[in-house]
């Protein structure tokens, strides 16, 4: 017996503006509908997050309506849960293709029984095995998972869970790996979207990661995107890789520069041209001159776009702006240290007397005289102006 383990595949996704994108999502999960078909496996179980939103667009549904459709004219029921991306205010799009029969949403409250504190956790059987399965809710999720007590059936147990454990990030983890009940052969993992397993208890734990690239991040992480092929009867796990959008990254050192340079220094280092990739260019290092927001970033993108990538997508997150200027404090009185100060940014003299009196007239304000400082604030700030039309 064979199933098809996935996750994340967040149909709906795209990139704003690259309707190109929104494809790229429906193919990859196309890619894995197409397998499932070719391979006759028996079914599939998917670990959350089917869609990207609650409330998916009508042009999404029509997608996923027919590949659903296409599995069950091949008689391969999906099991699936809720992630934390499908989860909305009240019943979501799920509840309705699990009516249709196209689904087995094993996040419906039927499979879900409170008694004596306890969560009496049931699920479906598809011939000798059972899977059952927790949403991706967050809301007191370790407690939850503490008082779970799953149904005791199968030869092989399937769990789906949509949560981050923390042998794979403590900076990320929803819940303590020690949490997931034990006793299941196979800890079919969501949510997290790089591939990842581990032996747990009898069992593994196996995230095979999105299916397509849902940031930056995960293009540069892990350029392989996949899902899983179990042979139970073979006790063999394999990878099945999934042909996605080439991501082209680079990153350039901009120390040094004026930001109007940094667009044309971009331009001269980008060798690599594939046509319909998607172009990542990450800037970093201290510029000289100006400030990073005002790199001409559609210079970039534009010419990207004449080169013929789908997409060009620039990141200014990590450069940073000149140093600002630096006063010594040494043993100089605070009045001369605001003075230096105030020099170093371009104010004149003026500005300067101006800015120090104001400060002055702050630094003696106590709670009852507030607005008392206000009116000489505005005083001295409407004789400046006075002044400055008599000139």
């Amino acid at each position: 017996m064979k199933f098809i383990h996935v996750a994340d595949t967040h149909l709906g996704r795209g990139d704003k503006n690259v309707e190109a994108r929104v494809h790229d999502f429906y193919n990859a999960f196309k890619q894995v509908v197409d397998f499932a078909i070719k391979e006759k496996v028996d079914f599939i179980v998917h670990s959350g997050d089917f869609f990207d939103k609650a409330r998916p667009p009508i042009n999404t549904l029509v997608f996923a309506t027919k590949q659903l459709e296409r599995l069950k004219e091949s008689k391969i029921p999906i099991f699936l849960i809720a992630g934390s991306h499908d989860i909305g205010v009240g019943e979501t799009i799920l509840t309705l293709f699990d009516e249709l029969g196209l689904i087995k949403n094993l996040s419906s409250s039927r499979y879900y029984k409170i008694e004596d504190g306890k969560i009496h956790l049931d699920g479906e059987m598809f011939r000798d095995v059972f899977v059952c399965g927790v949403p991706g809710k967050r809301a007191n999720i370790e407690e939850i998972y503490k008082r779970i007590v799953p149904a005791n059936k199968g030869k092989y147990k399937i769990f789906m869970f949509h949560h981050t454990i923390s042998d794979i990030s403590e900076k990320f983890a929803d819940i303590p790996t020690s949490v997931l009940p034990k006793g299941f052969d196979y800890y079919a993992g969501g949510h997290w979207h790089g591939f990842y397993e581990k032996k747990y208890d009898k069992g593994i734990i196996i995230y095979p990661g999105s299916t397509e690239f849902n940031d930056i991040t995960e293009a540069e992480k892990n350029k392989e995107r996949c899902f899983m092929l179990v042979d139970i009867d073979k006790n063999k796990i394999e990878k099945i890789k999934l042909n996605v959008r080439e991501h082209i990254i680079y990153k350039i050192n901009c120390s040094g520069l004026d930001a109007k340079e940094v667009a044309d220094k971009c331009i001269n280092e980008i060798k690599e041209i594939k046509k319909d990739a998607v172009l990542v260019i990450k800037l970093y290092g201290r510029l000289k001159k100006g400030t990073k927001a005002e790199v001409n970033r559609n210079k970039i993108i534009s010419w990207g776009k004449d080169a013929g990538f789908l997409a060009t997508k620039v990141y200014i997150g990590d450069l940073e702006n000149p140093e600002k200027p630096f006063v010594s404090a040494g043993i100089k009185s605070p009045s001369k240290i605001e003075e230096e100060y105030l020099k170093q940014q371009k104010y004149n003299t003026d500005e300067i007397k101006l800015a120090k009196d104001i400060i002055k007239i702050m630094g003696n304000v106590s709670g009852k005289e507030v607005e008392v400082a206000k009116d000489e604030i505005i005083q001295l700030i409407e004789g400046v102006l006075i002044e400055n039309k008599k000139d």
